[in-house]
């Protein structure tokens, strides 16, 4: 029960984190999405450590400030231009500091590429209303999936049970036709009728990256060998252990966003 209460908790601060400084705007909502992808740089370089592989931290949080600014900008020549400067700055900085071995290189192009890339993309999306797709997407998807796969599931995912043994083609299926439904409750009720097809489609395809996203973290903590990322959120680990598939919804919901 004690657990449960937690869990609920977490859940509930998270929850109205997120309603709020949505609902207060594009400001608020870009300061709120930066501040997260600190901590989440800051939650990959204590798992990496775990496998021992140093990451150059301050070096990664200039270039996430310097992605997080490019996007909120939303110039897609000056995003770019912050993307490859980033790269370079990396690798420079990695290079001319002896202590940085090869596979630390490559944790650090990963990190930045898993965390400042991905998460970046909320930030490019002008319209906050669409950002509310990015929260039922992601949770309903992961609601729908738990619900029926508990229920229903028997056809196991053979393939990726050494990352997630639980995974089942009913649970997968149902995260999928879940978080479908919620989005078209969403659409007819904020007067986005007109565009149903392309909600589904996207929805579709986003559920099944969000799906995807919680696999790679799933993988990432095995590899590492930790439960949860962090400990942040009470009943729910780190920022990366709520926002594993937000993060893997978000380009596709910018993509979507400019159709």
């Amino acid at each position: 029960m004690i657990k449960f209460l937690n869990r609920a908790f977490g859940g509930a601060v998270i929850l109205t984190l997120l309603i709020l400084i949505t609902y207060l705007g594009r400001i608020p909502l870009a300061l709120g999405v930066a501040a997260f992808s600190y901590i989440a740089l800051h939650e990959m370089d204590k798992a990496l450590h775990k496998i021992d592989l140093h990451l150059p931290m301050k070096c990664l949080y200039l270039t996430n400030g310097i992605i997080m600014a490019a996007a909120f900008i939303n110039n897609s020549d000056l995003y770019i231009a912050s993307i490859v400067v980033s790269v370079l700055f990396l690798f420079m900085y990695i290079i001319l500091r002896s202590h940085y071995t090869l596979y630390d290189a490559f944790a650090a192009a990963f990190v930045m590429l898993y965390v400042s890339f991905l998460i970046s993309h909320i930030l490019r999306i002008k319209n906050v209303s669409y950002v509310w797709m990015l929260y039922i997407t992601a949770w309903g998807s992961d609601t729908f999936a738990y619900l029926v796969g508990s229920l229903f599931g028997k056809h196991k995912m053979a393939w990726m049970s050494h990352i997630s043994p639980h995974k089942t083609v009913e649970g997968s299926v149902g995260g999928i036709v879940g978080a479908t439904i919620l989005n078209i409750v969403y659409c007819h009720e904020f007067g986005l009728e007109n565009y149903i097809r392309e909600i589904v489609i996207f929805t579709i395809v986003a559920a099944i990256m969000s799906q995807i996203g919680d696999l790679i973290a799933s993988y990432i903590k095995r590899q590492t060998g930790i439960k949860d990322f962090g400990n942040l959120i009470p009943g729910h680990g780190g920022i990366l252990d709520r926002f594993d598939s937000i993060m893997f919804i978000a380009p596709v919901l910018y993509l979507f966003s400019r159709v």
